[in-house]
């Protein structure tokens, strides 16, 4: 009798071991690996508890790295495991006004887990376009969209909180549009120019907490709608972009001004999504990534800003990384990485393996159904689903990351390379704007990682043996170069 019960239950254990889980991407807005108490962020200047206990639970990534340091090239590379210069973006982000960047003909991370028998959601900032028009008509259907591409839900953010459309974005259009009718004139609102579309108007200071709301509910509904079934919900929050917008209930509450007060709000969406889980009883059937889409915000020209307030009361956004946003530097790619799976990656652990975020489309897909994305699918992700399990696994090859013009840098290990080359069409301002880091430079990372001194005139070598892999990447479009 208790050899049938030992495997009765041995049984049970392997089929939860079978059963896939569901999947919550948490990617925040401009958000720097130094604004985490577990990253090193003083708590007496902000504090996140919520992070903290994610990162106290899971795996914490210390040498994560984005595909670009601004925001859609590294969504773009996500969401199809493919560089986002290979094709519609070499430089520069979408505008509200362009049509949606990701080709509908393409396999991509949300459309592989519908294949795999999941529920897909993305709520929060989209910021890759809609409809196939220039510019595009948010009084008609916005197709192609989030829809086309594998989203059974979408509710979104167009592009920023400041924005000129001030509208939410419901699967394929204008969230409760009323009519095609415009406001009689554009005005300047918060610096911009309004669009007056005749729908629901956005809150700047509650966009955070309610795009939460709406990722709960849409937890709640899938789960309990079919609990049987798997969901994937890629929630992107719109903190901590400017403009710094904490909410009322985080006003006043860290201790370096608005901008910490705004991760505070961050964090607090964080905790909030988790308890949700645990409320459901699904947390430790949930596999939960916290990451970023590039580096903190620092504008150096406006010492008014809250990022630099927060930066004069001692805040180090980005650690001791140089740079920050739109740069070619460490400042503008290195981002938190933190993944828990209860039961399947080992809590409170530390890695310093080298990835990128585009990697994260063939880890899911792997992690969940053990399979792994051809080179047509997903030609530059690079699963690093045995780590999570806590298997060695080779160091990662070659990547590469690119600033808001455009410029290249391949690290090869410890060495970081920046050839300089524009690429073609970058427009002759993004060049000028840039020019400084289009200094060809050398540097390494385990004894300099706050890239302090170029070193390309000491190791030509390395140089002749990087630019020959970054030049092969290039015109690569499969893992075969690798």
């Amino acid at each position: 009798m208790k050899k049938l019960i030992c495997s009765i239950a041995a049984v049970l254990c392997v089929g939860q071991a079978l059963a896939k889980p569901n999947v919550v991407l948490i990617m925040a807005d401009d958000f720097g690996i130094g604004s985490i108490n577990a990253y090193g962020a003083p708590k007496e200047l902000v504090r996140t508890p919520n992070l903290n206990r994610l990162a106290d639970a899971g795996m914490r990534f210390n040498n994560a790295n984005t595909p670009g340091s601004i925001c859609s090239p590294t969504r773009y590379a996500l969401l199809t495991g493919r560089y986002a210069w290979r094709g519609p973006l070499p430089f520069g982000v979408v505008n509200v006004d362009d049509p949606m960047v990701v080709e509908t003909d393409r396999m991509t991370m949300p459309k592989y887990f519908q294949k795999l028998g999941y529920q897909t959601a993305q709520i929060g900032k989209w910021h890759l376009g809609y409809g196939d028009q220039k510019p595009a008509d948010y009084t008609e259907t916005l197709t192609p969209g989030p829809n086309d591409i594998g989203f059974d839900y979408h509710f979104g953010l167009p592009q920023n909180l400041d924005d000129k459309l001030r509208v939410w974005i419901e699967n394929d259009g204008v969230y409760g549009l009323r009519s095609k009718q415009l406001s009689a004139y554009s005005k300047s609102f918060y610096g911009g120019q309004y669009i007056g579309l005749d729908a629901p108007q956005r809150e700047r200071e509650s966009a955070q907490e309610y795009l939460t709301d709406r990722a709960i509910e849409w937890i709640k509904r899938a789960h309990r709608g079919n609990p049987e079934q798997p969901f994937f919900l890629y929630f992107a929050a719109p903190a901590t972009h400017h403009p710094i917008v904490p909410s009322e209930a985080m006003r006043g509450a860290s201790g370096c001004g608005a901008y910490g007060d705004f991760i505070q709000d961050l964090d607090l969406s964080v905790g909030r999504i988790i308890d949700a889980l645990e409320y459901e009883g699904i947390a430790e059937d949930t596999l939960i990534i916290f990451t970023a889409d590039n580096g903190g915000d620092i504008p150096v020209r406006d010492p008014n800003r809250p990022e630099n307030q927060a930066r004069q009361a001692g805040l180090l956004a980005n650690g001791i990384n140089r740079g920050d946003k739109h740069t070619i530097y460490e400042g503008g790619v290195r981002v938190p990485l933190i993944v828990r799976w209860d039961g399947q990656v080992e809590a409170s652990s530390v890695n310093d393996r080298m990835l990128s975020i585009v990697d994260l489309y063939a880890t899911l897909i792997e992690s969940v159904s053990g399979e792994v994305p051809t080179a047509d699918e997903a030609p530059d992700s690079i699963s690093f689903a045995p780590v999570l399990r806590g298997e060695t696994q080779a160091a990662r090859m070659p990547m590469v990351s690119s600033n808001a013009a455009g410029l290249h840098a391949l690290r090869n290990g410890k060495w970081k390379y920046i050839d300089g080359q524009f690429p073609q069409g970058a427009p002759e301002g993004l060049k000028r704007h840039f020019k400084n880091e289009a200094e060809p430079a050398l540097y390494d990372l385990v004894a300099d990682p706050s890239e302090s001194k170029n070193i390309i005139a000491d190791h030509p070598e390395v140089v002749e043996r990087i630019q020959q892999q970054l030049d092969a990447l290039r015109v690569a479009s499969t893992r075969a170069i690798r």
